[in-house]
C-alpha cells in the first residue's frame, strides 16, 4: 500500500496537507482563496480545479489551483460563468483528464452505468490500493439524504485508503463536514454519491449535467 499521512496546518487557505509517498499537496479550500476577477466562479466553481490541483502535486507537478485555472482559460477560453446552469461553465471530468494529460500523467475517466454504482465504488477503491488517486463527482442522491461532502454537485478527491480501511477524501468544500478539508468515508458512502447513468464526454468546459459530467477520474 502506497505511504499515506496528513497533517494539519492551521493555515485558513489550506488548513491540512496530504504527503503520498514522497510528494505533498496542500488541501486547498475554494472559497478562501478566491480573489479578483474570478473570485464569484472560483467560490461556486473551484472545486474542480481544485482536485485537479492537488492530484497533479502529488504527482510531483507543482501547480496552484490559480495557475491551474488560467491555464484551463488559456488552453479553452473563458467560462460562461454568468449562463444558466445548461451552459458551459465548469471544469468538465473530461476537462479535467485533459489538464492532467497535458502534463504527462496518467488519467483516464469512467462513467457510472445505471445500477453500477458499488461496482464502480469497489473499483475506485482497487485503484487507490494501487496508490492511484480518483477525482470524482459527487451529487445528491435519494440513496443518501445528508449527503456528507456537499449539499449540491461537487468534485472531491479520494487520495487513499487509511490504516482503518477508510476512503481518505480530501474535501475543497468549507462547508464539509470537516474544517480541515479531510473526511473518512466508506465505499458503501461513495456508492451512494455517485451519479449513475452518466458517461465519459469529450468536453472542456461543462454543464450541470450529470449525465455528461458525472463519474470519476483516476490519476497516476
Amino acid at each position: 500500500m502506497a505511504s499515506l499521512t496528513y497533517k494539519f496546518t492551521g493555515n485558513e487557505k489550506t488548513p491540512a496537507e496530504i504527503t503520498l509517498n514522497e510528494y505533498t499537496t496542500p488541501i486547498w479550500i475554494q472559497q478562501k482563496w478566491e480573489s479578483g476577477k474570478y473570485a464569484e466562479y472560483i467560490r461556486k466553481n473551484g472545486c474542480g480545479h481544485c482536485c485537479t490541483a492537488m492530484a497533479l502535486n502529488l504527482n510531483g507537478v507543482k501547480i496552484t489551483p490559480h495557475e491551474e485555472f488560467e491555464l484551463c482559460r488559456k488552453l479553452w477560453g473563458e467560462p460562461r460563468m454568468h449562463e444558466p446552469f445548461n451552459e458551459d461553465n465548469f471544469i468538465s471530468a473530461s476537462g479535467i483528464v485533459k489538464i492532467i494529460k497535458h502534463f504527462g500523467v496518467f488519467a483516464k475517466c469512467f462513467g457510472v452505468e445505471n445500477g453500477k454504482s458499488n461496482e464502480a465504488a469497489k473499483h475506485i477503491k482497487e485503484m487507490l490500493l494501487k496508490g492511484k488517486q480518483v477525482i470524482l463527482g459527487s451529487h445528491p442522491s435519494e440513496k443518501l439524504l445528508n449527503n456528507p461532502f456537499s449539499s449540491g454537485k461537487h468534485y472531491i478527491l479520494a487520495v487513499g485508503i487509511d490504516d482503518e480501511g477508510k476512503v481518505l477524501i480530501a474535501n475543497s468544500s468549507e462547508r464539509a463536514a470537516t474544517k480541515y478539508g479531510i473526511q473518512h468515508t466508506d465505499v458503501e458512502t461513495i456508492a451512494k454519491v455517485l451519479y449513475e447513468g452518466c458517461e465519459p464526454w469529450d468536453f472542456t468546459w461543462g454543464r450541470y449535467d450529470p449525465a455528461h459530467n458525472g463519474g470519476y477520474v483516476v490519476v497516476g
